[in-house]
């Protein structure tokens, strides 16, 4: 298990906190694998927000249907609202 830092614009991380959104799709550019945590920073312009979630990876799908080199991966919402500097 991995512990990922990563950015999300706040239209979607949003709606990962409301669970309307479940899945992710990213660059495999960090080997993202099952139970992985991804500790999503909300962010508008480049510009983070102060708002987050923490996320686990509970399937990922590479191959078929995706472009190569790319990762679609079920999440579960851990905690949300975190308010981070």
């Amino acid at each position: 298990m991995k512990i990922h830092e990563l950015k999300i614009e706040s239209q979607y991380l949003n709606a990962i906190i409301s669970r309307e959104k479940t899945f992710e799709i990213r660059l495999n550019d960090r080997d993202y694998e099952v139970n992985d945590i991804l500790n999503l920073k909300g962010c508008d312009n480049g510009v983070y927000t102060g708002v987050g979630a923490v996320v686990e990876v509970t399937y990922a799908h590479e191959g078929l249907g995706l472009q190569e080199g790319y990762i679609a991966m079920s999440i579960e919402c851990i905690s949300s609202d975190i308010l981070f500097r």
